[in-house]
């Protein structure tokens, strides 16, 4: 099989997304897979440049090239101008439609992977199979990121273009239960995931050999869904607890001038890392956070760094967001304002045994059920046959496990 993805965003940017996992495995699998970048993007966001360090090397039968962007749209999407974020995406979509059917023909490209409302126009433009991923509520993102354009009639159209490509897309998969409960036509629930054997191999002792005592930490974007004024008052309340936020993004500046300016000396920002790095700290930490603001953004998003926290064995204090609360209930510590929050840290860090039974029940959750082989055994079966049944997930399910014991 080959898969065509357009990616509106840096394949070697210091996101590892859900896009990512599934690609690489997909070719692990004997698949094919051609990734188009997007032009670098003059924003501070982490997908949208590429990251010094960011391992180059690609799994065999990968492929990642170039959309061809017009020099004048090329000025533009990398001018930063505020709520113009789509409209690029929508332009650069626009203006490579003539390269991809080039290259669906030529390359005889079997599925076309779109995954954001930007990327309508090709939906109905080309010669193969198409397939929409719904990883996020675009609609919601879109209205708190554009809450200009959404009052002006922004929301309503992202919402019936939404639904269009839902609607028109050969097969679609979305990445949580909030997600699949918000549509009505028969979707693949693919929620997002961990590497266990390659989470295995990660050394924490990097961070560890520092010395600064108990850790706690965040790794992701630093976007608006993170609740970052949670972790800095969480932070003012544990002086002898070290936090260490890795990452970067659109809010980074701001929690950088909040941490220098209450002299927050037990708190490191390490900025935009490789992968590689970003989970050799994740590996070094005792507890991991996923401060989530309150919303629909956060509600309905499956955070992928939950289940690589989970493949590293570290217990997890949340906020209280719906999609989170239905995986991780009776293991993971849920709190929403900042003394429950530093609360429920110190009790892990207090209780060994209380931080085991998260830590080892979130590890065997990601064996059996969230693990990117199996989820990628199963979106693999649903571009090939159109459909995942019950009893191909569990003989996946099955597949997969047989290989972690052997």
């Amino acid at each position: 099989m080959k898969i065509l993805f357009p990616y509106l965003a840096r394949w070697r940017s210091a996101n590892r997304s859900r896009y990512h996992q599934l690609l690489s495995h997909l070719c692990d699998f004997g698949h094919q897979i051609y990734v188009l970048n997007a032009p670098t993007m003059a924003i501070n966001d982490i997908s949208a440049k590429d990251v010094s360090g960011q391992d180059d090397a690609l799994p065999s039968g990968m492929t990642v090239g170039e959309l061809n962007t017009p020099e004048l749209l090329r000025t533009f999407w990398t001018t930063p101008i505020r709520r113009t974020k789509l409209l690029k995406k929508g332009l650069v979509s626009i203006t490579s439609i003539s390269q991809i059917r080039r290259f669906i023909e030529k390359e005889n490209i079997d599925v076309l992977l779109l995954y954001n409302l930007p990327q309508v126009p090709l939906l109905h433009l080309v010669e193969c199979r198409t397939h929409f991923d719904l990883a996020d509520d675009l609609v919601a993102m879109m209205e708190v990121e554009d809450g200009f354009t959404a009052k002006a009639g922004g929301k309503l159209l992202a919402r019936i273009v939404q639904t269009h490509m839902i609607s028109k897309a050969d097969t679609v998969t979305v990445a949580s239960s909030i997600l699949e409960d918000q549509i009505e036509r028969e979707v693949l629930m693919l929620p997002n995931g961990a590497d266990c054997e390659y989470l295995d191999e990660v050394d924490g002792n990097r961070w560890r050999s520092k010395g600064l005592g108990p850790t706690v930490g965040f790794v992701g974007a630093f976007e608006y869904w993170v609740d970052f004024d949670l972790v800095i008052q969480v932070a003012r309340k544990l002086p002898g607890v070290h936090f260490v936020l890795v990452g970067s993004g659109r809010r980074y500046d701001y929690v950088r001038q909040q941490v220098d300016l209450l002299g927050l000396r037990n708190v490191t920002l390490t900025g935009a890392l490789p992968y590689d790095q970003a989970m050799s700290y994740a590996a070094g930490m005792d507890v991991c956070i996923l401060p989530f603001n309150h919303g629909p953004v956060a509600d309905g998003s499956c955070p992928l760094k939950l289940f690589e926290y989970a493949a590293l064995r570290k217990p997890i204090v949340s906020t209280s967001t719906q999609e989170v609360m239905k995986i991780g209930e009776g293991w993971i510590s849920f709190a929403d304002n900042p003394e429950d929050f530093a609360g429920a840290i110190e009790a892990f860090l207090a209780d060994s045994s209380a931080a085991s039974f998260s830590a080892g029940t979130g590890r065997a959750l990601v064996e059996q059920r969230y693990n990117w082989k199996l989820l990628a055994r199963q979106f693999e079966s649903l571009l090939l046959n159109g459909a995942v049944t019950d009893l191909e997930a569990s003989s996946a399910r099955g597949k997969i496990l047989e290989e972690l014991e052997s």
